[in-house]
């Protein structure tokens, strides 16, 4: 286990048999290593790896939330994570579109970064990272009048993709 918590939403979702272990192994799948193998270029600091690995992980994040009600629209990654230009200390860029912001959702969203960094250091190493995830949390009114990251879901010159939708 990666960390003990409280909350039985956070607790088996981010076990090495949870988001972590799903995402490297869809990331070692499409570089074309086996799991010993991707860890030792992750650990190195492979680029390759490190694209592949978001993109997984963003991919787990979407499943996670797409389980938690009826609280989310939509979730979108860019940057680097979509461009292939991720360093070991890059963060996965994440718009969580979803109804109605709360305080809620944010803590727990807070909470399960949190989780998947302590995670993500303890499996790679890399401890420069300081979040795994960069999440934005816009709603309706964000999106329709192009407020904030808003913005970003229409934009033509971002583009981010949108890995899920409800």
């Amino acid at each position: 286990m990666i960390a003990s918590t409280p909350s039985l939403l956070l607790g088996p979702a981010v076990h090495y048999d949870g988001i972590l272990s799903r995402a490297m192994g869809a990331a070692a799948d499409r570089v074309g290593r086996d799991g010993v193998g991707f860890l030792a270029v992750l650990r190195a600091g492979d680029p390759r790896a490190h694209s592949a690995f978001r993109y997984a992980l963003a991919q787990e994040f979407c499943r996670y939330v797409s389980r938690l009600g009826s609280t989310f629209r939509a979730v979108y990654v860019y940057g680097s994570t979509v461009d292939g230009r991720t360093r070991p200390s890059s963060d996965v860029d994440i718009i969580a579109w979803v109804f109605r912001k709360s305080d809620t959702v944010e803590s727990l969203l807070l909470r399960l970064n949190h989780l998947l960094t302590q995670g993500y250091r303890a499996l790679t190493g890399c401890q420069c990272l300081q979040q795994l995830f960069d999440i934005h949390l816009v709603d309706d009114e964000d999106v329709e009048f192009g407020r904030a990251y808003g913005a970003v879901v229409r934009s033509v010159w971002t583009a981010p993709l949108c890995l899920w939708r409800r």
